[in-house]
């Protein structure tokens, strides 16, 4: 059937292009919210990149001002002094940790908050700090979902955002950085979690090389210190040797020169004796003998002397502890040297009775007798040597006392020296190893004492020497101590 076409009217025309305009309106509508949703998320993006280069301006700034010194506290400032300017923190800080266990704070730095805010922060390190440094990298608390115990530390700083970024090295806590807002609660998304991340970690990178530095300065120090020390070792030692080297040359030539004049007496009167026996007459061979034996005896001495610093020197010597009566001692040395003293007086004081001490009774006299000995030699004839002793809380204490001519205060010292001997005119007449006040001072520093010398020139020398009870030794011969024969006391 054939069709037959027929005009659209006006009417009819209109409606469809009205419904044409609906459509492409919609269809504007739809592009228009596109644009608009991708303006928005351009914005967005555009806000973040912003965002994104700020935090790296951030990280370069801090980093180029913390990594330009090795001074910790100035360190420490700028990390703290960055989080109040370039982060917008109103309050924050900056804590350096001990190594121990503990992790106490050790040094820090702050911005915003008071002396006392900042003290009442570090308070509650143990409490509520570290227990939110050893949980997260990054640690956020709000003052408005906080537990009880964080919502009351909050309030009381006037906080109510607090971030924590602990500081690691290697595993291990070395410190912490605080930022807190006292008006806005913070929230924190991944991106900014990845940055408070990075930020700490080139504070502890900044730390640690500060550390290191500081103790590499410190061991560089110490190596200086170590190798000064052991320069002026080493020259001291070799001065020492250089001195040593010196006594031994002065203590051969002595020794030779001591030996030599007693042996070539003694040699010489031998020969005498020998060759020309029947014509001498008795009184020359009894002066010869006489020479003899002096000069036999001096040689004795000699050696003895010798011997006994020998065995000193090398801890070789024995004490034989025995009761001892001081007063007695001092009188068989009187009467060993009774003849010696010729016109000098010999006077003993001592109160009675004189507490007995344990000691070494023949080492005992052998000190008296090179004091009292030493100062017959110089005391002019007619003198006074007076040995007086008297009690003291620990022990004895003994004056020898002589009207010679003294010794200089720069000399009293030195007189104790080995082989040092007095340059006089009496020492020149009276040759001598030098070895008897050293002996002396060795002998009473065995038995716990000390001697020493006071004297003025002109005015005679006075030795004294103390001496320990030494009550507690175990004695070898002629009874006992506390444990057994009671000694006497003043």
């Amino acid at each position: 059937m054939r069709r037959i076409y027929k005009p659209k009217s006006k009417v009819a025309k209109a409606d469809d292009t009205l419904v044409e305009l609906r459509k492409a309106n919609e269809e504007l509508d739809r592009n228009a919210q596109t644009l608009i949703r991708t303006d928005l998320q351009l914005h967005r993006a555009n806000e973040r990149f912003d965002q994104q280069i700020s935090q790296l301006h951030t990280l370069h700034r801090i980093g180029s001002s913390i990594n330009s010194t090795f001074d910790l506290e100035v360190i420490l400032s700028a990390i703290s002094e960055s989080m109040a300017k370039d982060l917008d923190f109103e309050k924050s800080g900056i804590v350096f940790l001990e190594k121990k266990i503990s992790h106490k704070p050790l040094q820090s730095a702050y911005t915003g908050f008071s002396a006392s805010e900042y003290r009442h922060f570090l308070d509650n390190f143990d409490e509520l700090l570290l227990p939110a440094l050893q949980s997260e990298d990054v640690y956020l608390q709000t003052a408005a979902y906080a537990p009880e115990g964080w919502a009351r530390f909050l309030a009381s700083l006037s906080i109510s955002s607090l971030l924590l970024l602990p500081m690691r090295m290697k595993s291990r806590l070395i410190g912490f950085i605080a930022g807190a807002r006292t008006h806005v609660t913070l929230r924190l998304t991944e991106a900014e979690r990845r940055f408070y991340a990075m930020y700490a970690a080139q504070a502890s990178g900044a730390i640690e090389n500060a550390r290191l530095y500081e103790a590499l300065g410190q061991a560089n120090l110490t190596l200086e210190e170590k190798v000064q020390e052991r320069t002026k070792n080493l020259v001291e030692a070799n001065e020492r040797l250089r001195e040593l080297d010196q006594v031994k040359s002065n203590f051969i030539s002595l020794v030779s020169h001591e030996l030599r004049t007693p042996l070539t007496a003694i040699k010489g009167f031998i020969v005498t004796l020998y060759h020309y026996d029947k014509e001498i007459s008795e009184e020359k061979r009894h002066l010869y003998l006489s020479v003899l034996n002096e000069e036999t005896d001096r040689l004795t001495r000699l050696i003895t002397e010798l011997l006994d610093i020998s065995r000193i020197e090398s801890g070789r010597i024995d004490i034989q502890w025995q009761v001892v009566s001081i007063p007695q001692a001092i009188q068989r040395v009187f009467d060993t040297l009774a003849i010696k003293a010729g016109p000098v007086k010999l006077v003993k004081q001592f109160p009675e009775p004189f507490t007995d001490i344990v000691a070494d009774p023949d080492k005992l006299e052998q000190v008296f007798m090179n004091l009292i000995g030493n100062s017959l030699k110089y005391s002019p004839p007619g003198g006074i040597i007076t040995v007086s002793g008297r009690r003291q809380q620990d022990g004895v204490l003994i004056e020898v006392r002589d009207e010679g001519p003294g010794i200089a205060f720069g000399e009293q010292e030195k007189i104790f020296d080995k082989f040092y001997r007095l340059d006089n005119e009496t020492n020149r007449k009276n040759p001598g190893t030098g070895l008897g006040l050293p002996i002396c001072r060795a002998l009473v520093n065995l038995h716990g004492g000390k001697i020493w010398l006071e004297s003025e020139e002109g005015q005679g020398c006075h030795f004294l020497l103390t001496l320990p009870l030494n009550r507690d030794k175990r004695v070898t011969a002629g009874g006992e101590g506390e444990n057994g024969c009671p000694l006497k006391s003043a």
